[in-house]
């Protein structure tokens, strides 16, 4: 009998000792998770931003071909281009400049990459005051009066001479 309660015993403080390895272990790791949170919380609570705060107005806006004329200013440039494209950084360059001058009409921007614009994209262009009909070829600046096209620019070389013109 003694060897029973003796190996009783044994399983008893076997069981116990892996119940108090087990609670041991989980407190750890739960003293390490709130150890964590509070060194994030008190790092990003005493970050010090060093970066100068610099705020840029892109006087831009993104639309779809199909409101190329329900803009609701009357006078207004948009360029349509491909935004993956490598003309883009040429146009934002000159259309910043243009939009910091002291009067300057708004400019939209269509991106001719965007699936619902790709019914407009044709291999030959029809520039004209009507949604329907109107297709372009590629990168196509429209400066619309009026809710028509009083002019427009095509291929990245003359849209470039234009933006350059009139942010001079």
């Amino acid at each position: 009998m003694q060897l029973n309660r003796y190996n009783n015993n044994l399983i008893n403080d076997d069981d116990s000792f892996k119940l108090k390895n087990a609670i041991i272990i989980v407190v750890i790791i739960m003293l390490v998770l709130v150890s964590f949170y509070f060194i994030t919380k008190y790092v990003l609570e005493h970050k010090k931003d060093n970066t100068p705060r610099v705020e840029s107005v892109i006087d831009r806006e993104l639309i779809m071909f199909g409101q190329l004329f329900n803009r609701p200013d009357t006078e207004y440039y948009v360029i349509a281009y491909n935004k993956s494209g490598k003309s883009k950084d040429i146009y934002n360059k000159y259309i910043e400049k243009y939009n910091s001058k002291d009067s300057h009409v708004k400019f939209y921007e269509i991106n001719l990459d965007d699936e619902f614009n790709k019914k407009f994209i044709s291999n030959k262009s029809n520039v004209v005051s009507n949604i329907n009909e109107l297709k372009v070829s590629g990168d196509t600046l429209f400066k619309i009066k009026d809710k028509t096209i009083e002019e427009y620019k095509e291929g990245t070389s003359d849209i470039s001479s234009y933006l350059k013109e009139i942010s001079a």
